[in-house]
Order: C-alpha cells, then sequence, then structure tokens
C-alpha cells in the first residue's frame, strides 16, 4: 500500500497515505482501524482516482486531538483542514463505521467540499440515550480497555465483527488493525461516538450517495444502514451477504464494483484541487 506520509495541523501530527491521480476520493476509516483498513481500495482506484485516507486522530500514526472531550465536529473539522493542506477542493468521501459521522458532519456543514458521500457499514451514534446512558457506556469500556489493552479487546471483540466462516487470515488482519489504535485516541473517539447522532445531519445533505450494509454486520445492523438510506436524499442502497462489519475487506470485489458503479454514475466528477 501507499507509504504514510506526515503532516503537522495546529502542531499535531496527521498522518495519511495517498496515491494516484485523478478526481479525489478520501476514505475515512472508524474505531476498528487505520488508513492501511483500505488497502484494496488503493490497489483498485489509485489507476483512476487521487486516493487519500488519514490516520483518525489516536489510530495509525496520528496524535491524539488536544480537545478533551473530543466532538465528530473536531473530527470533521480536522478532515477538512487536511483536505485544505492537500489541496483537495472537492472530493469523493468514504466513510466505514464511525467514519461515516464524520463524512455525515463534514457533507452537512462543508457541502461544496463534498462531491458524493458513501457509507459501509456506518454506525449512527448514541446521542439519543440518555446523558446516564452514555456515560455508563463509556465507563464501561474504558474499563475494559485499560483492564485488557487495546490488542486483548480487538480479539475479544472485533474478531467477532466479520461474518462467520471467513479466513484466520481476514479475522487477524482486523484484529491487527483495530489492536493497533492509542487506547486513549481509541477512548477519545468512542466518546465522540456516544454523544453523536447522524440522524440530524442527514437531512441537510444534497449529494448522491451510496449506503452499503453488511447482512451479518453485528455492529452496524442492516435496518439501521436501510433506515439512513432512507433519510439522505439521493442514496442508493445495498446490503452485502456474508458480510460483518468489514465490508469492504471482506467482500472487496462486491464492495468495489458498487463503489466504480456509484462513481461512474455521478454527474460532476470531483475537482482534484484548488485553483
Amino acid at each position: 500500500m501507499a507509504p504514510v506520509n506526515h503532516i503537522l495541523i495546529d502542531g499535531r501530527r496527521v498522518a495519511y497515505r495517498e496515491a494516484g491521480n485523478g478526481p479525489a476520493i478520501f476514505f475515512l476509516h472508524g474505531l476498528g482501524g487505520n488508513s492501511a483498513s483500505w488497502e484494496p481500495q488503493f490497489t483498485a482506484f489509485s489507476t483512476r482516482y487521487r486516493t487519500v485516507a488519514w490516520d483518525m486522530p489516536g489510530f495509525g500514526n496520528s496524535e491524539v486531538l488536544q480537545t478533551r472531550p473530543a466532538t465528530t465536529r473536531d473530527y470533521s473539522r480536522l478532515a477538512q483542514r487536511l483536505m485544505d493542506a492537500l489541496a483537495i477542493d472537492r472530493a469523493h468521501v468514504v466513510g466505514t463505521s464511525y467514519g461515516t459521522v464524520i463524512v455525515a458532519d463534514l457533507a452537512r456543514s462543508n457541502p461544496r467540499r463534498v462531491a458524493s458521500i458513501i457509507f459501509a457499514c456506518g454506525v449512527t451514534g448514541m446521542g439519543h440515550l440518555d446523558p446516564q446512558e452514555r456515560a455508563r457506556l463509556r465507563s464501561v469500556r474504558r474499563s475494559e480497555i485499560e483492564s485488557m489493552g487495546q490488542r486483548k479487546f480487538a480479539e475479544l471483540r472485533n474478531s467477532t465483527y466479520v461474518a462467520k466462516g471467513l479466513s484466520a487470515e481476514l479475522v487477524k488482519r482486523v484484529v491487527d488493525l483495530a489492536g493497533s489504535a492509542d487506547p486513549e485516541g481509541y477512548l477519545q473517539a468512542y466518546g465522540a461516538l456516544t454523544e453523536s447522532n447522524i440522524f440530524p445531519l442527514l437531512a441537510d445533505i444534497d449529494v448522491p450517495a451510496l449506503v452499503v450494509s453488511g447482512a451479518n454486520d453485528p455492529i452496524a445492523p442492516a435496518k439501521d444502514c436501510e433506515r439512513v438510506a432512507r433519510a439522505l436524499a439521493k442514496a442508493d442502497y445495498h446490503c452485502i451477504q456474508n458480510s460483518g462489519h468489514y465490508v469492504n475487506l471482506e467482500q472487496t470485489a462486491v464492495f468495489n464494483r458498487l463503489l466504480e458503479d456509484f462513481l461512474a454514475r455521478v454527474a460532476q466528477p470531483a475537482r482534484k484541487s484548488l485553483g
């Protein structure tokens, strides 16, 4: 995969990978990954697109956010600033898991920067829960991470997020990705997720959208993804069989074909750079 690059934004290191030329595609991972989560998509799309994937703060090679507690808006603002730094004026923006909430916030707050959105197994947030329950969830998750460590947590939890019957190699890859996060960075992002609710963001998004779910996803159930698609003005929805939460890795050929067909249909290609 493309090598990791670094840039300083407000004195904090933000890591990203970049390959190819053409209309820009910006990939945002979730709490169970980093920029390497998109390796199959870089291979497939960097021959015709400028493909960029970041390490969310606290994941991969990016430093944690200075903001405590962090919000989804903090992440989406940083994503926009990375686009600015890389002279990406407009992009097709792809998110998975919590990354979809960040994408939604980016699309709502900066609509001219987003040519289209793609949600892959997107979670919807926990902001609809009462404050006491949200605080309890954060406390429980912190106790889990502190007691067993990030790697063990990934072995116990993320290994169960893929569809049954898939290869041990794929399960190990998922665990390696999820287990590599900085524990405080993970907890910072998880805290932001507990305070987020994607649905108020969706009504104002008017760009073409593709929503993809995994039929066996225990984290972002297909019914929730379908509800997200219905809330968007211009969304196509597809549920991929024999896939859990890591649809772009579990069913790469099907996911890439859906993304390829969707990008071919969008009316206006994303401009490559500012100016």
